[in-house]
Order: structure tokens, then sequence, then C-alpha cells
């Protein structure tokens, strides 16, 4: 697995985890222990998120800083990397 494999599968462990602690959290609100892991995890995911997009650029449309010129079509996308 290449290491933007590997970034990418970090992401969608940490945004499931995220997702799966707010399932929790929504029946248990007052669970402090479920709250702490579930901004742990949220902190990691900003993390991974931002060490991909340093490595291999943006991951969507919204975090593209590009000045006077729209570059996001320009790049390959996410997806189309995953075979190479």
């Amino acid at each position: 697995m290449s290491d933007r494999q590997q970034c990418m599968q970090r992401i969608y462990e940490l945004g499931f985890a995220m997702d799966e602690a707010i399932l929790f959290l929504d029946t248990h609100p007052c669970d402090t222990e479920a709250m702490e892991y579930y901004n742990q995890m949220q902190q990691k995911y900003h993390r991974a998120y931002d060490e991909y997009q340093q490595k291999f650029g943006p991951l969507n449309a919204r975090d593209v800083n590009c000045g006077n010129r729209w570059a996001w079509v320009e790049l390959p996308w996410p997806w189309e990397l995953e075979g190479c």
C-alpha cells in the first residue's frame, strides 16, 4: 500500500470512529468517556487530514487555496489515484 493510500485509509478509519462515537453520543449524551473518545478521534482526524493535504494536496474543493486561479480541476482527484 502506498503512502497516499495509507494516509487515506487512516482518514477513513478515524472518520468511521467519529461517526460511531456520534451515534453513541446521540443516545448517551452525558457519557463523559464517550465525549472524550470523540474529541480524541476528532483531533487525530484533523491531524491526518492536514497531513494528507500537506503531502498530496486538497481532498475536496473547500480545501483549495489557489489565489486567483481555480486549480482544483487540474489535480488528480483522490479517487482517481487509488488504482495507481
